[in-house]
């Protein structure tokens, strides 16, 4: 067995003789022998010496045929045990290599140019290392008849490498172009077979990285297919590539594929549970978010429970949860919120609290946290809102925000998908002020966005609805009430586009509606009441999509203004899904149902309203034993039956949005509705 200096010296050898082939066989194949403080000894010098004598040859080298040597070599050297060292030496064949004509980069071949780009891509804060990647994606992109060449090693590590700059349009491009591929060989004969486990997950891996794009997400679907071909196979995969694939097909799912695929690989972790001890806490967070997304599956809540399980043994040693980075905590809280009724969940969640309360202590609190990161937390700890620990740690979450925002950039820097995430779990314990003024902080910053010449318009409609419905929480607080106008306004220019607020779900709309309620004296507030009772008019014949808690809450909402036309015209859309609902298999609640009855008979004027409400009553008598108020075959006002909350005599109002020099006035239903 060689020793360090006897290596040394053949790397020193191979240097003077400018062999690169000797001085890859000495690195590849006789380091290993050498111990970790040896081995990273060599590692770091063989970085220094191949710089010094090799780099200034790179070109010359190239056209003698010896691009794959400088491949293999960088693929080493550019991990992590390759040191300081073997990253600077990366980064200088990267800017070289970027600077290649034409004529002298196809010389390299695509065999050495994917190590390279799966080199480079291990240093993504690399200028140097992202623009050489770029000037391999555009060889790529330029040659698709090339690509039938590869194998499926060098698609994977090219698309490896493309993914670490996923806003670069050159390496999304010609990622497209490998997806493409990928497609076109799944139609083959041979499908996908010749690709391993490890290919596979990094494929799907770096795929991920462009999830809006259709292309990729039909590669990631074609994949999902190859791997349910492999069931039988699925022992084969490291923990690794499992938790990759978990990870990235939770992103789509929607998709039948994607789905079953994660629940054969949450079989394959339950016959494997023995060894869950063995996962890291990465692993351990990638596949707990990943099967939230599928909560109603038995085996992915199977994994999840005995994943919580293995994290509360932890948090009992010596180490706790120290181990565990910050973002691998909030992403565990995310996860297990939901499986609320799963004790095991409860329990982790309330460890992971803990921990975050014991930040607290400390001088630098929870200034190590990211904004992303708090607001995972807080929307993970406020699905357990009866649980003191969580409430605590929530509270600790708050006091944080507040610390910043009196800072130079106050909140500034929230993105706006962790704005709404913030305010969503601050809102569930509304009786505590300092949750109370850290949503005050964060309201004032959106109405700083909202002054801004594109107002709100980088929320999403699902952040606003969330924003409303949390800041609907404190409706005597100034900087809520302005926080709130300024949605409602970025509603109704939303609602004066072409595709009006069609972008809004039943439940947006439904927390929309109840939020601006707080506010009704607003005419901000009114107005855009009005526009989701036209959007909601433009679904009636998609009522039967709203969840029975929709439809109590619209209702609740729209009955504060019982005067409006619009208001009315959805309380009679409404009406008639309930008495559907209700001869068939609808199941509300008792807090629906008397959302339902207490707004409806706001408008016990219209008839199928006042049937409506009858109904819901004699149902609610019923469940509690009593004597039914209204019998539903004479239920009319001539009878003389008296009604709670009696109509609002108030004429009927129609408030038009004003969209420039335009009105929108939304169509009167047919008059037989009001009989």
């Amino acid at each position: 067995m060689a020793t360090l200096d006897e290596l040394l010296a053949t790397i020193g050898d191979a240097c003077r003789c400018h062999d690169v082939r000797a001085f890859s066989s000495s690195l590849l194949e006789h380091s290993n022998q050498l111990t970790r403080s040896n081995r990273a000894r060599f590692l770091r010098k063989s970085g220094i010496a191949f710089k010094i004598a090799f780099v200034p040859r790179f070109e010359e080298d190239i056209r003698l045929k010896q691009a794959s040597g400088y491949a293999t070599i960088c693929n080493e050297l550019s991990r992590q045990s390759g040191g300081q060292a073997g990253a600077e030496l990366c980064k200088a064949l990267a800017a070289r290599l970027s600077r290649l004509d034409h004529t002298l980069i196809e010389q390299v071949g695509f065999g050495s140019l994917s190590l390279f780009a799966c080199s480079f891509g291990r240093h993504p804060a690399s200028s140097e290392c992202r623009d050489a990647t770029i000037r391999i994606a555009e060889v790529c992109r330029d040659k698709r008849e090339t690509l039938q060449d590869l194998t499926s090693l060098d698609l994977s590590l090219l698309v490896n490498g493309f993914s670490k700059w996923p806003d670069q349009p050159a390496l999304r491009e010609a990622a497209v172009k490998i997806a493409t591929e990928i497609l076109c060989r799944m139609r083959s004969d041979d499908r996908l077979s010749a690709f391993t486990q490890q290919h596979l997950a990094t494929l799907v891996n770096g795929f991920g990285k462009w999830r809006g794009d259709e292309c990729f997400h039909t590669a990631v679907v074609t994949i999902a297919d190859e791997l349910l071909r492999r069931s039988d196979q699925l022992s084969d995969f490291t923990q690794q590539q499992l938790a990759s694939l978990v990870n990235v097909f939770s992103k789509w799912p929607e998709e039948s594929s994607c789905r079953k695929a994660a629940i054969a690989i949450s079989n394959e972790l339950l016959r494997r549970s023995d060894h869950v001890t063995n996962f890291s806490p990465q692993r351990l967070a990638n596949f707990v978010n990943g099967f939230s997304r599928w909560p109603g599956e038995f085996a992915a809540r199977q994994v999840t429970v005995k994943i919580a399980g293995e994290l509360v043994r932890r948090a009992l040693s010596v180490d706790q949860l120290g181990d565990f980075a910050h973002h691998d905590l909030a992403s565990l809280v995310n996860g297990f919120s939901k499986w609320t009724k799963e004790v095991a969940c409860l329990t982790a969640t309330v460890a992971i609290a803990d921990v975050v309360i014991c930040h607290t202590r400390h001088a630098k609190r929870l200034s190590c946290f990211r904004y992303q990161e708090l607001g995972m937390l807080v929307n993970g700890f406020s699905k357990w809102r009866k649980d003191t620990t969580c409430r605590l740690a929530t509270i600790a979450i708050a006091d944080e925000v507040l610390a910043r925002s009196r800072g130079v950039d106050g909140v500034s820097c929230i993105t706006d998908q962790g704005l709404p995430n913030l305010v969503n779990g601050f809102s569930k314990w509304p009786q505590q002020a300092s949750l109370r003024d850290a949503t005050a902080a964060i309201a004032q910053e959106v109405v700083c966005r909202a002054r801004r010449a594109d107002r709100l318009s980088e929320f999403t409609p699902q952040g606003l609805a969330i924003l409303l419905d949390g800041f609907s929480k404190w409706p005597t607080a100034v900087p809520l009430r302005e926080a709130a106008t300024a949605i409602a306004r970025e509603v109704l220019v939303r609602a004066c586009r072409t595709d009006r607020l069609s972008h809004f779900t039943g439940g947006g709309l439904a927390m929309l509606a109840n939020g601006l309620s707080k506010w009704r004296q607003e005419a901000s507030s009114r107005s855009a009441t009005v526009a989701i009772a036209q959007e909601i008019l433009r679904r009636a014949h998609q009522i039967g999509e709203f969840s029975e808690q929709e439809l109590a809450h619209l209702v609740r909402a729209f009955s504060n203004r019982p005067e409006e036309v619009t208001s009315r015209e959805v309380a009679v859309v409404i009406s008639e899904e309930v008495l559907r609902r209700i001869s068939e298999t609808g199941r509300f609640t008792e807090q629906e149902f008397a959302d339902l009855e207490n707004g409806l008979i706001k408008w016990s004027e219209v008839a199928i309203c006042r049937r409506a409400a009858a109904a819901i009553g004699n149902l609610r008598a019923r469940r509690d034993g009593r004597r039914t108020w209204c019998r539903p075959s004479s239920c009319k006002e001539e009878q003389g039956i008296a009604l709670v909350n009696a109509p609002s005599t108030a004429p009927l109002q129609r408030t038009t949005i004003q969209c420039g020099t335009s009105q929108q006035v939304p169509q009167p239903r047919a008059a037989h509705l009001y009989d």
